[in-house]
């Protein structure tokens, strides 16, 4: 299935701890097996605390442009959900969240994060004028995508000013490049295999699920049915924490988190030419240099 391109601090960050590799070249020698499994040797991980001071820079940004026009922009206040930003894209599990926080479809309610969106505010067309932009532009990604733009809008400038100039392109390039590689990862025979041993496996304990997502879906719906009463809605989350349990043990149990990586290692080796290895490498220095540190948090905790 083809993913959207959505923004890469909100689906692709993750926290310091995972051990992936930095070669871009499918996470180093065959005989070993990253923990926690992320394309592109995780090049596009960032650190919670990294995330937060990248939208922090982005946020003043904006607001500078925008008082240029003569606008007043309040900054977003900055909130970076440790779940939204570790979850692994392929749904994989590690076992620590499995046991303790499942898969944080109702720790996340319960704990109060994004219950309560900031009121809307209304704005002249001026304003939304100067931040979104009027004047639009198409470019197409290497992978054949057309995206449209607004160069004119202070929301645009104020990335490129946050992160170099070319950032939201490098961006979209690379978050379709993730893409690419992950639809890739799930054509590929080893995944499908796995992944239907790993269902065998869930059946056994009682669980009807075709895919990694199934669980994650019939929890949200059971959600809906426990509205607002915090007993239902613990009694769920027991429930949450013994299926992610289950999950996880078939996940090792048929070696899907091997099986993911050797068809992403392989994918890589494809999908990795010397542009896309080069738009890497120019990603990893921007987001550097946009961190005002030699090497940011999360890479302390890479192989060079």
């Amino acid at each position: 299935m083809s993913r959207a391109h959505t923004r890469l601090a909100e689906i692709l960050a993750a926290v310091a701890v995972f051990t992936a590799g930095c070669s871009f070249s499918g996470s180093g020698g065959r005989g070993h097996v990253p923990f926690d499994p992320r394309p592109l040797s995780a090049v596009l991980v960032t650190s919670v605390a990294d995330t937060t001071r990248l939208r922090e820079r982005e946020e003043s940004a904006v607001a500078d442009c925008m008082a240029r026009r003569g606008f007043k922009y309040v900054p977003e206040r900055t909130r970076v959900s440790e779940r939204a930003v570790t979850t692994n894209p392929y749904g994989l599990l590690r076992e620590k969240q499995a046991r303790q926080d499942g898969y944080g479809v109702v720790g996340e309610i319960l704990s109060g994060t994004g219950d309560h969106p900031p009121s809307a505010v209304h704005h002249s067309t001026g304003w939304t004028e100067a931040l979104e932009g009027t004047h639009v532009e198409k470019f197409t990604l290497s992978t054949g995508v057309v995206l449209t733009y607004r160069p004119d809008g202070c929301a645009y400038q104020g990335r490129e000013a946050a992160y170099g100039p070319g950032w939201n392109r490098l961006e979209n390039e690379l978050e379709g490049l993730q893409a690419a590689v992950m639809d890739r990862v799930e054509e590929d025979r080893r995944y499908i295999d796995a992944l239907a041993e790993w269902s065998s496996c869930m059946r056994k304990s009682g669980y009807l699920y075709e895919d990694l997502q199934a669980p994650r879906q019939e929890l949200a719906h059971a959600m809906e049915s426990a509205g607002d009463s915090e007993r239902s809605l613990r009694s769920l989350g027991r429930k949450e924490l013994r299926i992610a349990s289950d999950d996880y043990v078939c996940e090792r149990r048929v070696r899907l988190h091997e099986a993911v990586y050797e068809a992403q290692r392989d994918a890589e080796e494809s999908a990795l030419d010397d542009s896309a290895r080069a738009h890497l490498r120019h990603y990893q220095m921007l987001k550097q240099k946009a961190l005002g540190s030699p090497k940011s948090h999360q890479e302390k905790g890479l192989r060079p």
